[in-house]
């Protein structure tokens, strides 16, 4: 027997509709989400905010409570590409020459004791280029241009490599391998390039080890080419700044959530890339705040981010949800004396970005960490010279033995 829907009970009908609606609502939901753009309002998560027109100089004492200096002795090499810090070692990843890096282990002075890995490791036609602490304890790695990841004790023994495909049809000048996002699942993102359309595809993929497709964010379609993103490791996750809708995102597994929202405030114009690659300071002038980089440890977000015709720098500390802009600073830990700080050190905001839980490093050239020395005593008169000596007899010991193979990493201790 037929039953009409208009002879049965109101209640009925109601509920009916009522359960369509929300299967309705739920595929919407799931849909956006696939895309990665959840329906997510900037009020449901802390908010970074980002003002050139209030930055202030930054006094080192408010950040941090003092420094330690080091030299990295006994190899050589032509830069610090990361530095990672155990309570008896160091672990650093060193550039030879491009695209000739290499893992080395020093203790807690600055000594070399070994090289970890060996050209064996990965073939000869890769490079390592990211290494980070596994949360079992051992030591990952990640190699280059056909992408494997190396896994090491720290003792130095190679556990074990594992090529990672990527089956996307296109080549690693386009699709760049983040890392690990989960078990057997690793994160891919779209790198622009100039003239190149990239509308019908994504900017994110999570793929697994042999190359196939789990998941895909963040539709390129209907978008111009713009800034890159930032990414970066916070714990077991990778995160992520998307310069589209201004969200830091956090991926684990197939899974994406925001974590922060960047506020930009009248400043979002995007950067036109395409314009950027022929006029770099039209391009400039025009965008917005752009060139975002971000870094997190477990009480701060902080970052730089470029506007106009320089840098800014930013602190977001988690604990208040207060943002602080910087565009100097003023180095009351090393320099308490009255004299020009702007001669030493000069790098402090080139590697705003290289930090943990407990320290920021600043890496220094050895021949550039002795000039800078030297302009340093010129302008000082012998009275605040010798006043400089005695606060500092570390900074000293490093200048007079002059090893010109040897970098310098001055290290500010977080509060």
């Amino acid at each position: 027997m037929v039953v009409s829907w208009w002879k049965l009970p109101f209640d009925f009908i109601f509920k009916s509709m009522m359960n369509i609606r929300l299967l309705f609502f739920c595929f919407v939901y799931f849909f956006l989400l696939e895309r990665g753009y959840g329906q997510v309002k900037s009020s449901d998560v802390p908010v970074i905010r980002l003002c050139p027109e209030e930055a202030q100089t930054l006094k080192m004492s408010e950040l941090f409570t003092g420094y330690r200096v080091m030299s990295l002795k006994g190899c050589s090499y032509t830069w610090v590409k990361n530095i990672l810090e155990l309570d008896d070692r160091f672990i650093a990843l060193f550039e030879i020459s491009l695209g000739n890096n290499y893992i080395a282990e020093f203790d807690k002075s600055g000594n070399f004791k070994r090289k970890i890995g060996s050209n064996d490791d990965c073939d000869k036609y890769h490079y390592v280029h990211d290494i980070f602490f596994e949360s079992n304890g051992t030591l990952g790695a990640y190699a280059s241009s056909n992408p494997e990841y190396l896994n090491y004790s720290l003792e130095g023994k190679l556990n074990y490599r594992r090529a990672i495909k990527n089956t996307t049809g296109i080549w690693d000048e386009d699709f760049a391998l983040k890392g690990r996002v989960g078990n057997d699942l690793y994160l891919w993102c779209r790198r622009y390039r100039q003239g190149k359309n990239y509308s019908e595809s994504y900017w994110l993929k999570v793929m697994t080890t042999d190359g196939r497709l789990v998941r895909q964010f963040f539709p390129l379609k209907g978008l111009k080419n713009s800034d890159k993103g930032s990414f970066y490791r916070y714990r077991d996750t990778i995160k992520l700044y998307n310069v589209y809708d201004s969200y830091i995102y956090s991926v684990e597994g197939d899974q994406i959530s925001p974590s922060y929202y960047v506020d930009k405030g009248q400043h979002s114009v995007l950067l036109d890339f395409e314009l950027w690659c022929k006029d770099k300071e039209k391009a400039n002038l025009e965008a917005g705040l752009h060139s975002i980089d971000v870094n997190e440890n477990r009480k701060y977000v902080m970052g730089s981010y470029f506007w106009k015709e320089r840098y800014y720098y930013f602190v977001h500390d988690k604990s208040n949800g207060k943002t602080c802009n910087y565009v100097s600073i003023d180095d009351d830990i090393l320099f308490s004396l009255s004299f020009p700080i702007k001669y030493f050190p000069s790098v402090y905001f080139d590697n705003w970005n290289k930090f943990d839980n407990h320290y920021i490093y600043f890496y220094y050239r050895p021949q550039a960490f002795i000039r800078k020395v030297d302009r340093l005593k010129e302008h000082l008169s012998p009275s605040a010279w010798d006043e400089f000596c005695r606060k500092h007899p570390d900074i000293i010991k490093i200048y007079q033995e002059n090893d010109r193979d040897a970098f310098v990493i001055i290290s500010y201790k977080f509060r």
